[in-house]
């Protein structure tokens, strides 16, 4: 008998490196729907922009191509969170949900234990897993550096080999102009996962020997900045996957280039942390 399959619900997590909760559902050897939610709701809170769509509809193209790649093209649905899993697992026997913690604000926050309260009524599991070097629940504030540190050793998780496909429908993706989102606004950063991994090649290899020197000014932070901002809030890279360039890059340097050089990347580090 096939196996019901697993819902994988993408938030700021829009990759298939090192995700945790794409692979453990992949390795339960069940078909996996990967799931993005639009939520209205979301983009009528005072902190959304359409810059963040624009952003986000790049890292969501970059995904989809991704995971077609592997066998399943991404799933969109748009509506109320608790409500489109529901359907979701109505539509298609899933009895399990997978996702990341999400490091963001209250109304997210507020949703995913609404999300909780909506598995528990319903029987269903939901498996929330750490994306970043935010300990929730932590009972000491020094307990915090050494789970982090931890975290970010952590071997990189691997790419899935091949997802079991499923039938199931998807919502088309709005477009970044869509008046959902907000008034039109200047196309912002790029996004995605290649994009992500140019401007990490990039800083790391040019822009950090200026970092510490010109991060605060206004006329030269554009240039010396790391770019990584977005790509973190969004998770077209992992924290981890950051810090462990970081380190590389770090053992790599020539015994010319660490005191100046090595110290912009360390302290990169540090704001990083």
């Amino acid at each position: 008998m096939k196996p019901a399959p697993h819902i994988v619900w993408f938030k700021r997590d829009l990759r298939v490196h090192d995700h945790l909760p794409l692979f453990q559902a992949v390795q339960s050897g069940a078909p996996v729907i990967p799931l993005y939610i639009v939520e209205p709701e979301l983009w009528q809170q005072p902190f959304a922009s359409s810059r963040h769509w624009q952003f986000i509809h790049d890292c969501l193209s970059d995904l989809n191509a991704s995971l077609n790649r592997l066998g399943q093209p991404l799933i969109i649905r748009i509506g109320n969170a608790c409500n489109v899993l529901v359907a979701l697992a109505d539509q298609t026997g899933a009895q399990t949900i997978w996702a990341h913690e999400e490091t963001a604000d209250l109304w997210t926050y507020r949703r995913d234990l609404a999300v909780h309260d909506m598995c528990r009524a319903r029987g269903l599991t939901f498996r929330e897993l750490p994306s970043n070097g935010v300990v929730r629940r932590l009972k000491s504030r020094d307990d915090w550096s050494r789970i982090r540190n931890q975290r970010m050793a952590a071997d990189i998780v691997p790419k899935p080999g091949r997802l079991i496909p499923v039938d199931c429908a998807s919502d088309p993706l709005p477009p970044k102009a869509h008046p959902m989102f907000g008034p039109a606004l200047p196309q912002p950063q790029r996004g995605g996962r290649r994009a992500a991994i140019d401007d990490l090649r990039s800083f790391y290899d040019l822009r950090a020997r200026g970092y510490l020197r010109h991060i605060s000014s206004p006329l030269a932070s554009e240039y010396n900045c790391s770019r990584l901002s977005a790509h973190l809030a969004w998770g077209s890279l992992s924290v981890r996957e950051v810090v462990q360039a970081l380190k590389r890059c770090q053992s790599q340097l020539s015994p010319l280039e660490k005191p100046v050089f090595g110290r912009n990347l360390s302290a990169f580090g540090s704001r990083l942390a």
